[in-house]
This record gives structure tokens, sequence and C-alpha cells, in this order.
């Protein structure tokens, strides 16, 4: 289906500027770049001020269901709908404010419209500016838009709603399951600063070995094979692959069997900024060697399960402030693995590390599915953004594709009742 096009502004009406040091005992709340989260497309962290203390940039008033478009970094895409709760507040001059006539758009089609791929290249193709690159409100408001009827418009906004609705349900599932682990871990095993159990405190090169990687030269980097895990591959708790990576020529993987990885190994940074952050290598039919600034634990005098124990106790406050006592350097932290090895740490009995492992087990099967669940959620929302800008998002395609994806929803979120229940 074919529909007419027209640019943004066309299908909105002016907007006004007001300037609060006017009224300089007067409270307000103030939406600046950084109140806007460019991933979850909401304003997060509105700054409540008095007028007087009013920067430059606070100048334009919004509206509810007002779009807020960034001017600045456009190829970031920081877009947000303003909520009732800011209704007559002010927003920062680096925003285009795009109200809608409602008498021929609907702001949340114009809102959905800005998420495209298609209006992010628009704007980025326009920029001005090396280090602050920029457009002016002009360009957002020449932005091209397919313009349906509001009927149509209403439906569009329908659809696009409930798999963004799937999205943030997401989201939240994934909260939800990053919390319970701590909280099962403090049911179990008590606040390791106080001990309330009373376990006894040993060593924990008593329970695992640190051991470090091997230096590897750069000259050594091949464009594919033998996976190298440096600090850069520690993100989010998992060893991830990304553009950046290093990589060894394959024979090196029988050269230096000390320094493979396996599946499950617990993974520590030893230097830089992130000195101290952890991650599990769960990367699956990959050859990987351990970097010399990457420590692996080794099990010692307990069961492996101690890994998973080993894997929240190290994320918790106290053991943070010990690591951090512990490090040597000033600009370059670092951490020894025999430093690392010395920290006092509460030894619960094997049964109860045995069943957190278990525990642990299902939540990592969990974040998994979660990860495919994720993706097929983005790919769908994006594919369904396409779609509802070309006339293709039709009724029939939204029941072979939403039905699906509700349905797994459905059973990760049993899933996740299920196994939070028992914490």
């Amino acid at each position: 289906m074919k529909w007419p096009v027209t640019s943004i502004g066309k299908l909105c009406v002016p907007t006004g500027q007001r300037d609060p040091t006017a009224s300089p005992d007067s409270p307000f709340r103030y939406i600046d770049i950084a109140s806007v989260d460019k991933d979850a497309k909401r304003i997060t962290a509105a700054l409540e001020m008095q007028g007087a203390e009013a920067p430059s940039r606070a100048r334009k008033e919004v509206r509810a269901g007002d779009v807020l478009v960034s001017t600045v970094r456009p190829n970031l895409n920081a877009v947000a709908l303003v909520p009732e709760d800011l209704d007559g507040q002010i927003a920062s001059t680096g925003f285009c404010v795009l109200r809608a006539d409602k008498k021929i758009a609907e702001g949340k089609f114009i809102f959905y419209r800005c998420l495209t791929s298609e209006f992010v290249s628009s704007l980025v193709s326009q920029m001005r500016g090396a280090n602050y690159p920029a457009v002016s409100d002009g360009v957002v408001k020449r932005a091209e838009i397919p313009f349906p009827a509001p009927r149509e418009q209403r439906r569009i906004v329908e659809l696009l709603e409930q798999a963004d609705g799937l999205r943030r349900q997401r989201a939240e599932a994934d909260q939800l399951a990053d919390r319970i682990l701590p909280a099962l871990f403090h049911k179990m095993f008590g606040d390791p600063a106080t001990n309330p159990k009373g376990w006894p405190l040993e060593p924990l090169g008593k329970l695992t070995k640190v051991q470090c990687g091997y230096a590897f030269k750069s000259d050594d980097f091949v464009a594919d094979g033998v996976l190298l895990v440096r600090i850069s591959n520690l993100v989010d708790g998992a060893v991830r692959i990304s553009e950046g990576s290093a990589f060894l020529p394959r024979d090196f993987y029988e050269r230096h069997e000390t320094f493979r990885l396996a599946l499950g190994d617990l993974l520590i940074a030893l230097s830089g900024a992130t000195t101290g952050k952890l991650a599990r290598y769960d990367v699956e039919n990959v050859q990987a060697l351990l970097n010399q600034r990457v420590g692996r634990f080794l099990v010692r005098a307990a069961p492996r399960s101690v890994l998973d124990y080993l894997e929240v106790l190290l994320q918790s406050p106290y053991a943070r402030n010990l690591i951090t006592m512990e490090m040597q350097g000033g600009g370059q932290p670092n951490l020894a693995p025999r430093e690392l090895e010395s920290l006092a740490v509460p030894r619960p009995p094997d049964n109860l590390l045995n069943e957190f492992g278990a525990y642990t087990t299902t939540f990592r099967h969990l974040a998994r599915q979660s990860e495919s669940s994720e993706k097929n959620l983005e790919d769908l929302f994006a594919t369904m953004l396409h779609r509802a800008f070309t006339g293709e998002l039709t009724a029939k395609w939204r029941e072979a594709h939403l039905k699906e994806l509700l349905a797994e929803m459905e059973q990760q979120a049993r899933l996740l009742r299920a196994t939070g229940g028992k914490n």
C-alpha cells in the first residue's frame, strides 16, 4: 500500500519557549540530553531546580505527548515521548520538540517514525561539526514521513505498542533475574561482611587457585583463529566476541594447553580500570586461550559449585572493598593472583554450595533463553517499524509473528516465576 509522503514538520504545530529565570523562585523540572535513556526511549531523570538555577539551554516548554528528538549526536537516536507528569516543564534547546497536529496526526505515529533507521540516516547525513556533531530543528522537521489517514495511523501505533510492550516485558524480566541470585545468596549464606551464619573464614586460595594467562604477542595476531580472551572481552558477566577481538594461529591451541579455556570457567580482570570484573566463559564451539591480564579460578579443595558461590560473593560490597585494598598501582591498578588468593572469605558447607550451584545453572540456562528471546523481539520490532511506514504491516502478518513470541514470553515468565519462588 503506497501512502503520500510529507515532512514531519507539516504534521506538527508550533511550540513555544519559556525562560525559567524570569521566575527565579518557581520550581520546575528540566529535561536535558542526559535525561533520555537512548535505549529505552524514555525520559528517566528530569532534574528538579529553581528558576534561578536554570541553565541557558533550558528554554523549550513541552507538553504531554510531545516527541523530543535530540539534535546533538543524532546517530545515538535519543528520542522520547513527554509523559503526563512532565506536562508544562522545560526541555533543553538541544531537543527538537515535535507536537502533533491532532487533527491530522497521531503523536505516537511520529514518535515511532523517529525510531526508524531511515529517519536516523536522514539526520546523520546532514550532521555538522566534528567534535560536537549536530543538526538543526529544521533538518528534523524536513525529514520525510509516510502519511496515511489518522485511522490507519492509530492502527499502526496499536500494533507497534504491542511489540514495544513485549520488549519492555523482556527487559523487566531480565532485571528481575539479575536481582534473584544475589537475594538467594543472602538468604542461604548471609551477608559476607557480618557472616551471620558463622561460616569459618578461609583464604580464597584454599578453595581455588588464580591462574594468570599467557603474554601472547600482538605480532602473532591473525584475522581468524583461536580467540584470545582479553579484558575487553569481559562484558556484562560473560565473554563476548566483538570486532576488536584478537585471534591467534590455530596451532597455538595445541602449543599452549595450560591456557585453554573450558565452558563454565570463571574469569577475573587483573588490571586496568575494570580490575576485579568477573565473567563466565560460555562461548560454545570456540577454541580460546587466556591472556596474561585475565585470571581464571581453578578449583582446589571444594566442589566445582564453589565457582557459582564466588561469582556472587566477589561482586558483593564486602569483597569489592577487600579487592580494592589489595590493588597495586595508581593510574594503572592491578591485582596480583597471590593477593587475591589471600582474601578471607566465608566457607559454607559443600551441600549448600552444591544447592546454590544448581540454582545458578538454572539461571544461566534462563539467561541464554533470554538472549535468544531478546534478539527475536528486537528483530521483530525493527521489522515492524520498517513495515509500518511502507504499508506492509497487515493484520495477517501480525498474527503470524506476534502469537509465537507471546507464547515464548509466557513460557519464560513461568520459568522465571518458578525459579524465583525457590528463594
